[in-house]
């Protein structure tokens, strides 16, 4: 739970083909295919086909997506170091 806006993260979905988040703080990116949300618990990444956001309120931290959702994906997190060589190839 974020304890500086004392509301939590939840994913409720309901036939794979509407997803309610709470928790959400910014849309990294999206298309048909794919819906990329930074919540408080971390990056999520949403896959499917038809993807649309029904709903977005960000002061809220609400999300509402639509379509055939295939996959819902915490991204493992790259080590510090990993991440540093990376940086500087693609400076």
């Amino acid at each position: 739970m974020d304890k500086s806006s004392g509301k939590g993260h939840k994913l409720i979905m309901d036939d794979r083909e509407k997803l309610s988040i709470t928790g959400v703080k910014k849309v990294q990116s999206f298309d048909s295919k794919e819906i990329v949300l930074e919540t408080i618990q971390g990056v999520l990444s949403l896959k499917g086909d038809q993807l649309g956001i029904k709903h977005l309120d960000l002061q809220e931290g609400l999300t509402e997506v639509e379509g055939h959702i295939d996959a819902i994906i915490y991204p493992r997190q790259a080590s510090g170091s990993r991440q540093s060589m990376l940086g500087r190839i693609f400076k």
